[in-house]
């Protein structure tokens, strides 16, 4: 019983780093949030680095014919949610997506711009959102799988040492 309990320990730390290799190696350089008052539109231009030596590059496979590649979104926090449209019928926090775009790669040492798109709320005063539009993490997507998970404070941090 004792062999049992230690390998699975070993297994469940194992499957614990392995499902974070990535995440070390992307860096969020910059984020800037733009209010488009007139579509009530919440964007968020990325640059975010790969400091890694393999390139990142989506590995997703369906039977589609439009794969995304990577992707970028943000989930948002409780003060970020109460402004933004929210999508209905899922499990997940999501912001109503208006459009997106990428690079869809990340070459090791460089950086790759990203840009999405989210709707504000009718009843919410816009110079708000940008003051609360960094609350929130942003996930980056390889499929369905989070593949890094940054919080926007850490932009904040960083730009400020």
């Amino acid at each position: 019983m004792k062999k049992i309990s230690i390998v699975l320990l070993m297994c469940l730390l194992l499957l614990f780093t392995m499902g974070f290799v990535k995440k070390g190696e992307l860096i969020l350089t910059s984020v800037e949030p733009t209010v488009i008052k007139t579509e009530r539109i919440l964007r968020y231009d990325f640059r975010i680095k790969n400091t890694g030596s393999q390139r990142i590059i989506s590995t997703f496979d369906y039977p589609g014919n439009h794969l995304l590649g990577l992707e970028v979104t943000v989930r948002p926090n409780d003060k970020l949610a109460s402004l933004m449209v929210m999508s209905e019928n899922t499990g997940f926090r999501k912001m109503q997506l208006r459009g997106s775009g990428s690079a869809g790669i990340i070459e090791p040492g460089k950086e790759s711009s990203f840009h999405v798109e989210f709707q504000i709320k009718e009843n919410v005063e816009v110079e708000k959102v940008k003051s609360t539009s960094l609350d929130g993490v942003l996930l980056i997507l390889d499929g369905p799988k989070i593949i890094a998970e940054i919080p926007l404070t850490d932009s904040i941090n960083k730009n400020t040492n």
